[in-house]
């Protein structure tokens, strides 16, 4: 029983195999071309174009046919069925279409998140005593109590807009604590865990500091600094040893963003023998940024520099110290290769400006643009996102860690993360209100708080980079008092000169067709 069983499955089986050949082979003789053989047996070799018949076609074949009548033209006008299943479609199975490789995707332009002058501070240098607390009221307003979790936030928010690279540009700890490095390098691995590079350079606090220290109780005492060779062991992972390009005298270096985009990463730091506050970029390594330019000029890749120390002078309040001391050799070398923009930090303030040889150049003549972003330590905590859009242009533009919306997400009890932009403001201001008190006495309470307060509301409007209405300003009770009891104080003349500074927004900038 079982043997007839078997006997006739095999025969069922045969059957339906001989009725699918047989629809295969109908097929095959209505969509095979008139000229192409019908044996069983054909190999690609017999069937595909000889090379002879690929290179010469005899004339009278084609003579008086217009392209567009030609067989290979013709077929558009096909059925879908025939198009499909004719000699076309027989080549690609025999030769394996699916093994070709697939079109190349559409070119995505890239963005950088741009985070500067971090001043990362390890909670193990201090114990919330005494010499931290003094530490924190003689500071320029940093939120220094609450520098790890702002870190963790920025860190959250960074993943959260999953940019082609975030660029740490200087200044990112407090003094150089090598403890502060330590920490701060271990939590970035969070960021490059996620698939997002991190490329790094040092600022005037991170390398060979003295002011490196600790507080606790009430005492201040020295902490280890970094070398310039333990800073690079720290962070040899966030840009030098994936670098395209590094200079052997500083730690300056080409990481190439995408196939279009390379950042020229400079080391403008000064740290050798000593660390010093101003900036300077070397001999050695100007003439490495020519070389790296060359090549960039000649393969057609658009360079953007970046750099701690500031290429323009950028403010009528700070003067000193915050621009590179031979700036005006970097913008010649920027502009020979006509470069649109540079970014930096250090200022602490938000600033966009463009480079003119001479006043009366006008706006729309070339000029190299820098932006500086503003502190990411100092309220209102901002950070700058620059993208590369389709039509050419590059659009940046300032946002702010979120705190509040981190510290709600990690279950975070504490009253000032949970409203940091309102606690961050208004300690920002007492802090302010709190320095100028200090040095204008004896006018009485109302003049005194009045002044103070005119003063931190100017200075905060300032760092964030906004525009400030002079009038209104000049129009308050707190400004007249300046004006009656201390009109040659360098107080006032700070006054006057971040007013001036600020007469638009520095939070936005868009640079067509670079």
């Amino acid at each position: 029983m079982k043997k007839r069983t078997w006997i006739i499955s095999a025969l069922m089986y045969a059957m339906v195999f001989a009725a699918c050949f047989g629809v295969l082979h109908v097929l095959d003789r209505i969509t095979r071309p008139a000229d192409r053989p019908a044996a069983a047996t054909e190999t690609m070799e017999s069937n595909a174009p000889s090379a002879e018949e690929t290179r010469h076609v005899p004339e009278r074949e084609t003579e008086g046919i217009k392209p567009e009548e030609t067989e290979t033209q013709s077929t558009e006008n096909m059925d879908p069925l025939h198009r499909e299943s004719g000699y076309t479609s027989w080549k690609k199975r025999l030769e394996g279409a699916w093994s070709q490789s697939p079109a190349e995707e559409p070119y995505t332009p890239p963005k950088i998140i741009l985070a500067t002058d971090l001043h990362y501070q390890s909670a193990a240098c201090q114990d919330d005593g005494e010499a931290f607390q003094t530490f924190v009221a003689e500071s320029d307003g940093k939120v220094i109590q609450y520098l790890p979790e702002l870190l963790e936030a920025f860190i959250d928010q960074v993943i959260a807009e999953n940019p082609s690279a975030l660029v740490l540009s200087g200044d990112i700890s407090m003094n150089g604590e090598e403890i502060s490095h330590q920490e701060l390098s271990y939590r970035l691995h969070r960021v490059q865990d996620a698939g997002i590079p991190v490329l790094v350079i040092p600022g005037n606090h991170d390398i060979n500091n003295t002011n490196a220290s600790y507080y606790f109780g009430e005492e201040k005492t020295p902490a280890a600094p970094v070398t310039p060779e333990e800073f690079y062991d720290l962070y040899r992972q966030y840009g030098y040893d994936q670098a395209l390009s590094r200079d052997q005298s500083s730690l300056s270096y080409v990481y190439e963003l995408d196939e279009k985009n390379w950042l020229l990463m400079l080391d403008s730091s000064q740290y050798e023998p000593k660390n010093l506050v101003e900036g300077r970029i070397k001999d050695e390594t100007l003439e490495w940024a020519r070389q790296e330019l060359e090549k960039a000029r000649e393969q057609g890749i658009f360079v953007l520099p970046i750099a701690h120390h500031n290429l323009l002078s950028q403010s009528r309040m700070y003067t000193t110290q915050c621009v590179m001391e031979n700036n005006t050799e970097v913008i010649d070398l920027l502009q020979e290769y006509e470069l649109p923009l540079f970014l930096s930090g250090h200022l602490h303030v938000q600033r966009i400006r463009k480079h003119k040889d001479e006043p009366s150049v006008p706006d729309e003549a070339y000029g190299i643009q820098e932006i500086v972003t503003d502190a990411l330590s100092i309220p209102p905590c901002q950070y700058g996102l620059l993208a590369w859009k389709e039509d050419g242009s590059l659009e940046y533009a300032t946002r702010m860690v979120d705190v509040s919306a981190w510290a709600e997400r990690t279950g975070s009890e504490n009253p000032d993360l949970l409203d940091f932009e309102g606690w961050s403001h208004r300690y920002l201001r007492d802090l302010i209100i709190a320095q100028i008190r200090k040095q204008v006495k004896n006018l009485g309470e109302t003049a005194e708080s009045s002044m103070a307060s005119v003063y931190a509301g100017v200075y905060i409007d300032y760092y964030a980079g906004r525009k400030i209405d002079a009038g209104e300003v000049r129009s308050t009770n707190g400004y007249q008092w300046w004006l009656r009891n201390l009109p040659d104080s360098p107080l006032l003349r700070e006054l006057n000169a971040m007013m001036a500074d600020a007469d638009r927004d520095n939070n936005y900038a868009l640079l067509p067709g670079v």
